[in-house]
């Protein structure tokens, strides 16, 4: 995985601002200024910086009758990409424990009740299935999936080159069945799993197959 302080092009003094503002949890550019030894407006000047990158957030604090400051502090985007979490880790750990003590039924339910949020982000989709299945990639790219879709003769291909539970599926096939069925419900037409990364594969990829009356249209 490509480090984000070479990405960024992160500078020493960015770095300790990142760190910094981590420790303390906010902090206004006078403060970092004199933690770093460098002038106010140079500290301002990485701020601005850091914030158009996503990085760093601001808001205005008063204390009792003197002027508001500036208090910045890191973006959720940054607390993720600088200061790694072992979300996958604990939901393994919680998903074994679960399956061990309740079986691979009540797994299953787990993930059917995760993939409901998605069926209802979807909504009541309509048009002809050309128009779903681009409904369906569009929402599933902003969950984060890089979609690809094409159509065929026969059926339309959806392809998937990033599993946002990628490790979770390749313990817990469960993953797979689940999305499969909530692809189905939403789409409104079997869905069929053709490959999936949880076993190796570089995408996973659904069919969505055609009626005989569409696939003469």
């Amino acid at each position: 995985m490509a480090n984000p302080i070479q990405s960024l092009n992160l500078s020493p003094t960015r770095q300790t601002i990142i760190r910094l503002l981590k420790e303390w949890g906010k902090g206004t550019a006078t403060q970092l200024s004199k933690a770093l030894g460098i002038s106010r407006i140079a500290a301002h000047q990485h701020l601005d910086w850091l914030k158009e990158q996503g990085l760093v957030q601001v808001r205005v604090e008063r204390k009792g009758r003197g002027r508001p400051a500036e208090v910045f502090s890191l973006t959720e985007s940054a607390q993720e990409l600088f200061f790694p979490r072992h979300y996958d880790l604990l939901a393994l750990t919680a998903l074994d424990e679960v399956a061990s003590e309740l079986g691979d039924k009540f797994l299953l339910k787990i993930f059917r009740k995760f993939q409901e949020r998605l069926i209802e982000q979807s909504g009541n989709l309509k048009g002809g299935l050309r128009e779903r299945v681009k409904a369906v990639a569009k929402l599933l790219e902003d969950e984060g999936y890089f979609v690809q879709w094409e159509e065929s003769k026969d059926g339309f291909i959806l392809s998937f080159s990033n599993c946002p539970v990628a490790q979770i599926s390749k313990r817990f096939r469960e993953a797979c069945i689940s999305e499969e069925e909530a692809l189905t419900k939403i789409i409104g037409t079997q869905v069929v799993s053709e490959c999936h990364q949880a076993v190796g594969e570089i995408k996973c990829r659904y069919f969505i197959p055609k009626t005989k009356s569409q696939a003469r249209q």
